[in-house]
Formats: C-alpha cells, sequence, structure tokens
C-alpha cells in the first residue's frame, strides 16, 4: 500500500506497478502536456508516442484510485484523456484569471482555460460540502507567475493550490495521490485541507522543491494549531 505524506522520485508508472487496485481514494493531476516545456533532464515533454503514453497513464491510474481521477489537460489533447479515461464522467474547467494576450498578438486567441476531466470509479459519488466552494464546473484561480514576490513560480507548469482545492475539499477521500507532483501543489491543499497526499515525481530537483514547500505549510498548520490550543 501507498506510504502516506511521501513523494516517490521515481516514474508515475513504477510508483503505481507497485500498488494493488484502489490504493488511493483520489488523484489529482496534471501530466505533462507534450508542449516542450523545460523538466530538466528526467523528462521529454516532446513524445512522438504521446497519446498512447498518456493512455497507459490514464488507464493506470483508474486502477488504482478508488473514487475519482481528475486530469488538467491542455485543449489538445483533451479527447486523448477522455478516450483513455474508461469512466469519464465530465470536463469541468480551470480559468486562470491572470494570463493576458499581451505576448500572444500572432496566435488566435490566448487560452485561459485548461479542462480538467472527472472520472467517477464508483457507482454514486456523493460530493462533500465545503464552506465557500462552489460546485459549480468553472474553477478560477491565479496562476503563479516568475515576477510575484510571495508566490513566485518554481516549476515551469506550476498550478496555484486555489485551482485543486475545489477537487480535494469536494471529493470523498483522505488519501490524495499526484502522479506528476511537480513543486507539490497537491501536497499544499492536502495538508490546508487536513487530508494525506501521495506523489510520484521523476526530477529530484523538484522532489526537493516539493518537500521545502511542504515543510513550510506544515510549520504554518502547526502554528495555527498552536495557537488553537493556547486560545
Amino acid at each position: 500500500m501507498p506510504l502516506v505524506n511521501t513523494i516517490h522520485n521515481e516514474d508515475c508508472l513504477e510508483t503505481m506497478a507497485q500498488w494493488p487496485d484502489n490504493a488511493v481514494d483520489v488523484i489529482v493531476t496534471s501530466p505533462p502536456w507534450n508542449v516542450n516545456f523545460d523538466y530538466g533532464d528526467y523528462s521529454d515533454d516532446n513524445k512522438s508516442d504521446f497519446d498512447k503514453w498518456l493512455t497507459k497513464v490514464c488507464i493506470e491510474m483508474e486502477r488504482v484510485a478508488k473514487n475519482a481521477v481528475y486530469v488538467f489537460m491542455n485543449q489538445d489533447h483533451m479527447w486523448t484523456v477522455q478516450k483513455g479515461l474508461l469512466h469519464f464522467k465530465q470536463w469541468l474547467f480551470y480559468h486562470k484569471r491572470n494570463m493576458g494576450a499581451a505576448h500572444h498578438h500572432n496566435i488566435y486567441w490566448s487560452k485561459t482555460i485548461t479542462p480538467i476531466a472527472m472520472s467517477v470509479l464508483v457507482k454514486t459519488l456523493k460530493m462533500d460540502k465545503y464552506k465557500n466552494v462552489s460546485p459549480i464546473d468553472l474553477i478560477t484561480g491565479v496562476n503563479p507567475q516568475s515576477d510575484y514576490i510571495k508566490n513566485k513560480r518554481v516549476h515551469p507548469a506550476q498550478d496555484p493550490v486555489e485551482a485543486y482545492l475545489p477537487l480535494v475539499a469536494r471529493t470523498p477521500g483522505q488519501v490524495f495521490y499526484d502522479p506528476f507532483m511537480g513543486s507539490g501543489t497537491l501536497a499544499l491543499t492536502a495538508i490546508k485541507l487536513g487530508k494525506q497526499y501521495v506523489g510520484s515525481e521523476i526530477n529530484p530537483e523538484f522532489v526537493d522543491i516539493a518537500n521545502k514547500r511542504i515543510k513550510g505549510a506544515k510549520s504554518q498548520v502547526d502554528i495555527f494549531t498552536e495557537q488553537l490550543t493556547i486560545g
């Protein structure tokens, strides 16, 4: 079974191959989009067999997840994800409020919407209620940028906690897994909501970054808990 609150420094297919069916409750992830991002020497974001690889990952994610799978994917490959998830239920959408078009005049329209595929793996999935989290299918957030001070981008495809929070807050489960943990967004979200996380990340530099961010998030939670106890 998965070792919770841990990031495995390895290919996610290797991690999941070691697990039985229904090993984690929910998966929330944003795989590489095959857009030639620089993830270091450990990952190829320009695969000639990308659709085949992505389908294999989708099949394995549905095997190890018990309740649901969420996959953030660019619009060019969203149908590959839908076909790969045999229990696909619906599309949700993440809107990056701060993505402008100032440097993209040579394209038709600047893409500020990221589709999120939802796969439901149980016959009936009763979603949880969480304060200030809307049940509508459009999630909005501010993507971390390199010129931010408090929320500086530390990963080429970094998402903010607010993009993951509605999914983790409303979907039943205690153990959440991200096969492409990157800078640790899912882990930070899980910590904020009192959940447990598991991650896979092939790049050791990103594992170090994620663990540093996790340590900081846990420290904040400990300070808050201590203040409540004192009060």
